[in-house]
């Protein structure tokens, strides 16, 4: 996260960085500034980075790229450079400095302004020459004007001694929130259309946030009344705007940057209040209900889903075994299943209002990241596979065999279970619209959050309330005979290949020591029904026991570890790793960026990776020169993809975003990805 790498850059800039030989000064009466490089050398396959470092006397300021009620920004002049292309200089979060009734922004004591400088030919000296215009102020106003050079000679590139004074400030760098744990919840109008209300979550406690306002040129924005959360996890704000006249000036319509900061961490958003003129009235109805037939369409597809496709063999079994039973039963036992999954959504549904209400970021399938959960699944799902492959008929505790017995018992609990089961292994997929509709229901209010899962919920239940309003579908199949031994086996196999993606999705959260930990207690809970099945008399009782005893040693704290947020993010052959500075590097470089947000558990992932990444032209388009394909794994749980997911409006995934010159803001792809979606992304992104 920016936040700590922040701090820890600070550390080392205070306690060893500041003791350097002041080398390349320019000195002026109130301030000195320089040009410092992040590399000794030009690099061959990207921009060099420099900075434009400014020191200032004690009790001077200089001014932001907007500078407020007076000043004027700091610029630089290039043009006396050679072999040295510099891209639009970074501003760093400002400071809110505020004298009367007069506010401007900017810094005191030191900035660094970095920049990226394309080098034509990096075999050639790299000659930098900048002339620095800018203000300083403290009682009195005093322009200053430095000259200032830097040479570098070619060669192998390594780090320079500036380059965690330019990462330093780097990272000051307003992004999208992402690395810094912020995030933009809502905006919308005042009632009166001459202000705006913003909303911001924050990872990390606030300490002083601050929200500052571009808009048009005649425009001029009030201070911030700001409502900080009991938790310090998001605030709330609002801001006025007037014109120079003094007259409430008319936001409809107008392009806005907000740039939200806490300190060191910002975020920047470029919004058009055209987009949220409406929010003051609320959503359309036809709107919303569009929303909501999107939820149910999507709830609909996530049947067909591999994560899904084992509990709906499990409902098979139970249909086949309807042959001949009254439809009234049928009814019945398909309707509690449809109610188990309705009941589930409504659980989520209010754990992700409870999660909001509290200032905790939630989003869709991240109980996958869950030790004990994929533990407890891995569990449950090998049960259902012994139970079926005939590995016990002995009396099992009553909650134990009533969930081995789901899909196949004829209680209507075992049909409710069978319901919620469905719904937990449906969460790691996003189908088509599944993601539209979390996206909108997560970003809304409470009411909007309990209708569209309700209908994600109605579209997953569809099969089952299909059955229950039409139960000749199960009762003129064919009665139960010996067929559905062999069957049960088959079901029970598939089952058990869910079992193996599960370990394999233990290992990527937790490490594979707990993997193969879990895999031996499996095998050991299945020798001990099997040997409870076997001895005569009391092994019912002992294989019961003995199963008890596995499960309370797998589920041991000593057992499970807890994940480390972010470590499974790591460079692989084909992708590097995913961080939106990278990201803004490369783009501002005319680089083209797939950005391809993806985990082990998400089922939809590994298939877009099988039938569209794998294929060979789309392969050669992303290992083509000026494409470089970035890789966020969310396999463990990493705030700042979080964050990054939630500033596309997304909280699921599968999640693919194509940036470059013609789409500085993206191209999102869709959730099932396809040739054709992804080489006329890169083309469009490309320009």
């Amino acid at each position: 996260m920016r936040f700590f790498r922040s701090f820890a850059v600070a550390i080392a800039l205070f306690s060893g960085l500041s003791a350097q030989a002041d080398e390349g000064w320019t000195d002026l009466d109130l301030s000195s500034a320089r040009l410092i490089a992040a590399q000794t050398a030009a690099p061959a396959d990207g921009p060099l980075q420099v900075g434009v470092d400014i020191r200032l006397v004690d009790g001077w300021k200089t001014y932001w790229r907007s500078p407020g009620d007076a000043g004027y920004p700091v610029t630089v002049d290039w043009s006396g450079s050679d072999n040295a292309q510099p891209t639009q200089m970074q501003w760093p979060a400002p400071h809110r400095f505020s004298l009367f009734d007069l506010d401007t922004f900017g810094y005191g004591e030191r900035v660094v302004f970095p920049v990226n400088v394309n080098v034509p030919d990096p075999t050639q000296p790299v000659q930098l020459n900048a002339v620095v215009d800018y203000l300083l102020c403290k009682e009195i106003c005093v322009p200053q004007v430095a000259s200032v050079s830097l040479t570098l000679e070619p060669g192998t590139p390594t780090a320079g001694p500036d380059a965690q004074l330019i990462d330093f400030y780097l990272s000051q760098v307003p992004g999208d929130g992402s690395q810094s744990g912020l995030s933009l919840d809502d905006v919308t109008l005042t009632d009166t259309g001459n202000g705006i209300s913003v909303r911001v979550k924050s990872v990390f406690p606030l300490t002083s946030p601050d929200v500052v306002v571009e808009g048009p040129e005649d425009f001029l924005f009030s201070r911030p009344m700001i409502e900080l959360q009991e938790n310090g996890l998001g605030f709330s704000a609002t801001l006025e705007a007037e014109t120079f006249e003094g007259t409430p000036a008319d936001l409809a319509g107008k392009n806005l940057t907000l740039t939200i900061v806490d300190g060191t961490r910002g975020l920047e958003a470029h919004l058009n209040t055209a987009a949220f003129a409406q929010a003051t009235t609320g959503i359309s109805i036809s709107a919303f209900l569009g929303f909501v037939g999107i939820a149910f369409v999507g709830g609909m597809i996530l049947n067909l889903m591999p994560c899904v496709l084992p509990v709906l063999s499990l409902k098979l079994l139970s249909v086949v075994s309807y042959g001949g039973h009254s439809p009234a039963r049928v009814r019945l036992s398909f309707l509690a299943s449809a109610l188990g999954i309705l009941a589930s959504f409504w659980v989520l549904a209010l754990g992700a209002v409870a999660l909001r209400s509290i200032g905790v970021a939630v989003g869709w399938g991240i109980q996958f990241q869950n030790p004990y959960f994929l533990v407890f699944m891995a569990v449950i799902v090998t049960v259902f596979a012994y139970n079926l492959l005939g590995m016990f008929e002995i009396p099992l505790p009553k909650w134990m065999s009533g969930a081995a017995q789901i899909g196949n018992s004829d209680t209507l609990k075992g049909h409710f279970l069978t319901g919620v089961f469905a719904t937990l292994l449906a969460t790691p997929c996003s189908a088509p619209f599944v993601g539209t509709a979390i996206g909108f229901a997560l970003s809304s209010g409470t009411f909007e959050i309990l209708v569209i899962f309700t209908a994600l919920g109605v579209g997953l239940a569809a099969p089952f309330l299909l059955v229950a309003v039409f139960p000749r579908l199960a009762t003129s199949m064919p009665k139960p005979g010996k067929w559905m031994l062999t069957m049960k086996k088959v079901l029970g196999l598939a089952l058990a290949a869910t079992t193996v993606w599960l370990l394999f999705v233990i290992a990527g959260v937790s490490g594979q020591s707990l993997a193969i930990v879990v895999s031996v207690g499996l095998v050991a809970m299945g020798a001990a029904l099997w040997t409870g099945r076997s001895v005569q008399g009391w092994g019912g009782a002992i294989g019961a026991t003995l199963a008890i005893v596995v499960l309370a040693l797998l589920f041991s704290p000593s057992v499970i570890t807890s994940p480390q947020p972010g470590a499974s993010s790591v460079a692989t052959a084909e992708f590097g790793v995913f961080n939106v500075a990278e990201r803004d590097r490369l783009v501002s470089a005319g680089e083209v960026v797939f950005v391809d947000v993806t985990a082990d558990w998400c089922i939809t992932c590994q298939v877009n990776k099988r039938i569209a990444l794998s294929d060979g032209d789309v392969r050669a388009a992303l290992e083509a020169e000026g494409v470089v394909p970035l890789q966020a794994d969310w396999t463990q749980r990493d705030d700042s993809i979080l964050s990054y997911l939630t500033s596309h409006g997304r909280y699921g995934i599968p999640f693919n975003v194509v940036y470059g010159p013609g789409a500085p803001d993206g191209i999102v792809l869709p959730e099932l990805l396809t040739r054709g979606a992804v080489l006329d992304a890169l083309r469009e992104a490309q320009g």
